[in-house]
């Protein structure tokens, strides 16, 4: 435990602000949408950040950066141009420049996050997990105490809808599983971690998350050898917690009759209209002159839609649909810089991240883009790892060669 404070609440700098707004994230104040206090306050830091001269990106890690902002310069310039296209129209939705200040602004997190890694290198690595722990020990903890909100059968904690838990769990999940490869963490944090998260998503109803979460706990095993006794005994133990848990707990027996609920709800929807309808994608089908340079956010009174007056249901629809070709362009070289050089596993823990935003819409959500920013970090850390390897096995090979060369020389000095 005074490992983990060290790392956290104890840490060193700047690295106590970065745990400070991971463990205060989860906890929304305001409306969806609007600034919660752990934004304000990375506002603040990150300002204080820059002013105080210490922003410093290089290599892998500025290319990360400067392809999303490649990203977030023409999603500006989309929708300035639809936002001047439509002077003297109905204009339903937020205003341009609020679209584009989100994806400036998890940028700035993200560049954020690089910085403290350069500047802290493993200590980041330890803040970011463990920090993450803590603030879903506290969501859960604190839940038994304070009235949480949710929407009905759906829990949702202290977040403002049930999808933002499900997510959060995820990515959350996400993060502790790719760091862990590259620090010295007990593998009860690990199991603990499953745990946490997947109770998370539980409380959420959220299928896509805890589909996902079966799949980030076979990665997991296949990762670290399935085959070994510890992960075998892991198994059983999880295994048998989870069915014990679902099957024979009064939590479990409110988990089937919501998700249950939840089926029945979904069933209720007319025949005819589709998962693509429902989501939004029908406006790529109606309107497919959009998709050439974008249609921008907002004003979706434009569109002719299921869902009038509202954003698509879908982070992957609404890059290819708002920003077109060339943004799914720039979107797609963005992800290639996050993953190139890294082994399948890493590859497949991303998978679920972006699985996910097919049908939900979490582009604005912060952590999604914090967890993208491990993988980069890994990447170097690897490099690093790599680097450590040749050098010392170069220091053996000349160790070698130089006994060798040695040898004759005593041979010598005993005949004589």
């Amino acid at each position: 435990m005074l490992d983990i404070f060290k790392h956290t609440l104890g840490a060193k700098g700047w690295l106590r602000a970065w745990a400070i707004y991971l463990i205060a994230f989860p906890f929304y104040f305001f409306p969806a949408g609007s600034a919660q206090p752990s934004d304000i306050f990375i506002v603040v830091m990150i300002g204080l950040y820059v002013v105080a001269r210490k922003f410093n990106l290089s290599g892998s890690l500025m290319e990360s950066f400067s392809r999303f902002m490649r990203f977030c310069v023409y999603i500006t310039i989309v929708n300035l141009g639809v936002f001047i296209s439509l002077l003297g129209e109905a204009n339903k939705g937020l205003p341009w420049f609020v679209f584009s200040a989100f994806y400036f602004y998890n940028l700035f997190v993200m560049g954020f996050a690089l910085s403290l890694y350069r500047q802290y290198g493993k200590r980041f690595l330890y803040t970011t997990v463990y920090s993450c722990l803590i603030a879903a020990a506290l969501q859960i903890t604190l839940s038994f105490f304070l009235e949480t909100g949710g929407e009905g059968i759906r829990g949702s904690l202290f977040f403002t809808n049930p999808n933002q838990l499900g997510y959060y769990s995820l990515c959350g999940l996400a993060i502790v599983l790719v760091l862990e490869t590259m620090i010295k963490l007990p593998k009860l944090m690990v199991y603990l971690g499953f745990f946490l998260f997947s109770y998370l998503a539980l409380i959420s109803v959220s299928k896509a998350a805890i589909g996902a979460m079966v799949i980030l706990f076979g990665v997991y095993l296949l990762a670290n050898g399935i085959l070994s006794t510890r992960n075998i005994f892991a198994l059983i133990v999880v295994g048998g917690l989870g069915v014990f848990g679902l099957t024979k707990t009064e939590f479990g027996a409110n988990f089937q009759k919501n998700l249950e609920a939840r089926n029945l709800n979904e069933a209720d929807r007319p025949e005819e209209i589709t998962e693509w309808q429902y989501r939004g994608y029908d406006r790529i089908s109606n309107h497919p002159e959009y998709m050439v340079f974008g249609a921008g956010e907002g004003g979706y009174n434009r569109f002719d839609t299921f869902i009038e007056g509202h954003e698509m249901h879908s982070s992957f629809g609404t890059i290819v649909f708002c920003y077109g070709i060339p943004g799914t362009v720039l979107f797609v070289m963005f992800i290639f810089s996050l993953l190139k050089k890294l082994p399948w596993y890493y590859v497949v823990y991303s998978l679920p991240l972006f699985a996910y935003g097919v049908t939900h819409m979490g582009l604005r959500f912060t952590i999604f883009w914090v967890a993208l920013m491990m993988f980069p970090i890994i990447r170097v850390e690897r490099s690093k790892l790599k680097f450590v390897k040749m050098y010392l096995m170069k220091k053996r090979e000349k160790e070698r060669v130089e006994a060798l060369l040695n040898k004759p020389n005593l041979l010598n000095h005993n005949i004589s």
